[in-house]
């Protein structure tokens, strides 16, 4: 008798194991289904899109500067509201297989939950959160403690000499 429940309650569990892993990764999918769009888009149309976007920020400087390879003042750019970020975004122009936009929207609190354990980003492809993108290998050494201090705003804006983009920006 006691080997039937012994039994049964690991059956059980085991089925409560499965049904929670299965409900996780189903939501995972969803959540990233609703943050992350990419689509088909021409040069042209990354163009637009890029005016469009850098206009939100005229006068601002991003928090860092890759095409010189330094970094730009920790307080350029940014709000003076001393308010913490609620969200992350970033869009870039994928020139590779005939170019796409992709689009990335993460609420803040979980690019700090999901950013490495030190709280530093090596390379520019983790700012885009699971996809893979032309900028992946691009070095950079941006902390989220850098960009608590700055507070909201333009985070990096780099173009690739072959027409690729990438903006990201805190809110």
């Amino acid at each position: 008798m006691a080997g039937r429940r012994l039994r049964s309650i690991a059956i059980g569990a085991g089925l409560s194991v499965a049904v929670l892993s299965i409900s996780a990764l189903a939501g995972s999918v969803l959540f990233y289904l609703q943050h992350h769009e990419a689509r088909p888009a021409s040069a042209a149309n990354a163009d637009d899109e890029f005016r469009q976007l850098r206009s939100r920020f005229a006068g601002q400087q991003a928090l860092l500067d890759i095409a010189h390879d330094s970094s730009a003042s920790p307080a350029a750019g940014g709000s003076s509201d001393g308010e913490r970020p609620r969200s992350f975004h970033a869009v870039v122009f994928d020139t590779r297989n005939g170019g796409r936009i992709v689009h990335v929207e993460m609420p803040y609190w979980l690019v700090r939950l999901s950013a490495p354990r030190d709280g530093r980003f090596t390379w520019l492809g983790q700012l885009t959160f699971l996809d893979d993108t032309e900028f992946d290998r691009d070095p950079i050494d941006l902390s989220l403690d850098r960009i608590e201090r700055r507070g909201r705003g333009l985070l990096v804006d780099v173009r690739h000499a072959g027409g690729g983009r990438f903006v990201a920006w805190v809110e």
